[in-house]
């Protein structure tokens, strides 16, 4: 029986912010949670999804020739084109991608072979031993496509290659058992302190999360970290004091990346025909991330225990005064 394939919406080379050194990143499709904020909208489904670039559109009526489920209606307004894309009709045949002169229309997810992958994964073998670096399977949420991820994880170790596994920590706790020993490094999130607000604002309770975490730190996994700060939802005290109560409970997390809030999901989201919740929330410029992370994009979690051990005194002192 043949391997199954990984349906992934993405693959970057020398990508240098998905764990330690120089790393090749795979991005899978599927996630369990609903995040308002999330920046890869097009990863929560599963399978491939059609993608629509208004801007590039010239209304050249390629795409509707060769649709079989009419999901192209194009007419004229005036001087101007109008071009809608019925999504629901779409059987992602990909016959309108190939079909589009302009690069108005694009194919969110492919299936690929794991060795597929791995192929170009060897290829900066040399670029891992030099810098550290390695390979990173991200999302949506891998662990979605946990056969075929666990097959991935294992061919990156036979081959001695560095893996870290991107992940929101929502799926059985025994798959996290079973593909452990392949894992170096977990990326691990952390969103929001608070079980209802956890809910409200990705659809699933942080309960199994926590579990997660616990368990892998307990059988000594080596954890980042990974905490999106979002203006108006997450960016409170007690979720900065809960994060450094995980460090100080759990001497594997090692480091933790505080990642400030971008808007760039919402020109994704128009593209798949799916409406933006967070519409009314700009994206952190520099000014306030120095407020947010003071020492630029990753700020490491002893700085974080000194901090609130500062304002610990702080307050003692107002409190004799």
């Amino acid at each position: 029986m043949g391997e199954k394939n990984v349906t992934i919406f993405d693959l970057q080379r020398f990508a240098l912010h998905d764990g330690p050194g120089i790393r090749t990143t795979v991005f899978l499709k599927g996630c369990p949670l609903d995040c308002l904020w999330c920046h890869n909208p097009e990863s929560k489904k599963k399978t491939a999804q059609l993608g629509f670039l208004e801007k590039n559109c010239t209304g050249c009526g390629r795409c509707r020739a060769v649709c079989p489920q009419m999901v192209h209606e194009i007419w004229q307004d005036g001087q101007k084109n109008c071009h809608k894309v019925v999504m629901e009709r779409c059987i992602r045949c990909g016959k309108c991608v190939t079909a589009c002169p302009n690069h108005a229309l694009k194919m969110y997810g492919r299936e690929v072979s794991a060795e597929e992958i791995m192929e170009i994964v060897r290829k900066d073998k040399d670029f891992y031993q030099r810098s550290g670096g390695g390979f990173t399977i991200s999302g949506g949420e891998p662990m979605v496509q946990f056969e075929n991820l666990l097959d991935l994880v294992k061919k990156a170790k036979e081959e001695e290659i560095h893996v870290c596994l991107d992940t929101c920590g929502y799926a059985d706790t025994e798959k996290y058992q079973k593909i452990a020993p392949y894992v170096d490094t977990f990326l691990y999130d952390y969103k929001i302190t608070g079980e209802e607000e956890h809910k409200k604002y990705t659809g699933v309770s942080n309960r199994l999360i926590l579990k997660n975490l616990d368990m892998l730190c307990r059988n000594g996994n080596q954890i980042i970290l990974r905490c999106p700060i979002i203006p108006g939802i997450n960016d409170k005290e007690e979720h900065y004091r809960m994060i450094a109560g995980l460090s100080e409970k759990y001497p594997q997390i090692t480091q933790v990346n505080l990642m400030t809030y971008h808007d760039m999901a919402k020109g994704k989201a128009a593209q798949i025909g799916t409406t933006y919740a967070l519409s009314d929330v700009k994206t952190i410029e520099k000014e306030e991330k120095q407020k947010i992370l003071p020492k630029g994009r990753k700020l490491w979690m002893p700085e974080i225990k000194r901090k609130l051990k500062e304002q610990e005194a702080e307050k003692e002192e107002k409190n004799i005064r």
